[in-house]
């Protein structure tokens, strides 16, 4: 069993992160993919459209001529499908960040209350039935209160970088509302909090042992960032290299265009997939704040003891 509780430092952040999938990866991966799988590869499949809609367009953007008025018509000729489509383009995702985020949480809690991995899919999906009006709750309150306060203060952080002062607060003020959004998520389903009173217990988590939490975090950062320059390397490779021996100029577009939408694609979905290191990370940073509090860890060793 891997130890949730657990008091930890910087270093531990990192290695525990890597640890916990090294011991029960296989059953957290089993359990995510399969509830989430379906939703990832409709993702895969609307975005490969999106993208070939798009870059199409971009590509031949400059061959049409007229472009504002055609822009303008397209517009008007189909604003229907755009806004219809809008919205269920908006609706899907936040339904899809709300599951992959709350699968890594649920788990994680279900993990601690069963010490143990002796759960499975049914039990996920049932406490996230459960908790689906909250959840929908505090995704809502993160779209139209945190994030446009957080828009604000990214703004006055970049205008602060041409007098240099704002390159490093705005180096540590994005992992900074990573973890705070995170941890925050945490103790909302953990602990059935209001959604501004689990604001603030995050808060508090984030201030608590600061540079470790946000420096384990910048690390995770580094690391899924170079994982999906490599996963997404080879492709590009790939459709370079068809490019230049390509002699006909529509094949070149063709197949720069189809490049491009891979490129993209698998960006998307690894940020995603990859998108789980973080979300454990930032769990090991609440078990541990709560190990730190409570002292949970010595309580199950008396009572083991007790057991044995």
């Amino acid at each position: 069993m891997f130890p949730l509780f657990k008091k930890r430092d910087f270093g531990d952040y990192i290695s525990d992160t890597f640890q916990f999938f090294r011991v029960t990866g296989k059953h957290y991966l089993k359990n995510y993919f399969t509830i989430c799988g379906i939703l990832l590869m409709i993702l895969v499949v609307l975005s490969y459209f999106l993208f070939q809609v798009y870059f199409d367009f971009a590509l031949n953007f400059g061959r049409l001529n007229n472009n504002a008025d055609f822009i303008q018509n397209f517009t008007e000729t189909n604003a229907v499908l755009i806004v219809f489509g809008a919205i269920f383009i908006f609706l899907f995702i936040v339904i899809l960040s709300m599951l992959t985020y709350s699968v890594p949480v649920i788990y994680m809690d279900l993990y601690a209350k069963n010490k143990g991995d002796n759960f499975g899919t049914k039990e996920i999906l049932a406490k996230f039935k459960a908790d689906f009006g909250r959840i929908l709750i505090f995704f809502l309150g993160l779209i139209f209160l945190v994030t446009p306060l957080l828009m604000l203060v990214f703004v006055l952080l970049v205008l602060l970088c041409f007098i240099l002062i704002g390159i490093p607060l705005l180096l540590f003020a994005i992992p900074t509302a990573i973890s705070w959004i995170t941890l925050s998520f945490y103790e909302y389903l953990n602990h059935d909090k209001s959604f501004f009173k689990a604001l603030g217990s995050g808060y508090k988590h984030v201030r608590n042992q600061y540079f470790p939490n946000i420096g384990s975090l910048m690390v995770m950062y580094l690391i899924i960032q170079t994982a999906m320059s490599v996963f997404t390397l080879f492709p590009y490779a790939f459709g370079m290299a068809s490019v230049f021996t390509t002699q006909n100029i529509d094949d070149r577009s063709s197949s720069i265009k189809i490049l491009l939408t891979i490129v993209m694609v698998i960006s998307i979905l690894m940020s995603y997939i990859l998108n789980n290191l973080l979300l454990i990370n930032q769990g090991l940073v609440y078990y541990s704040r709560k190990e730190n509090d409570e002292n949970i860890s010595s309580k199950d060793s008396i009572d083991l003891i007790g057991s044995e």
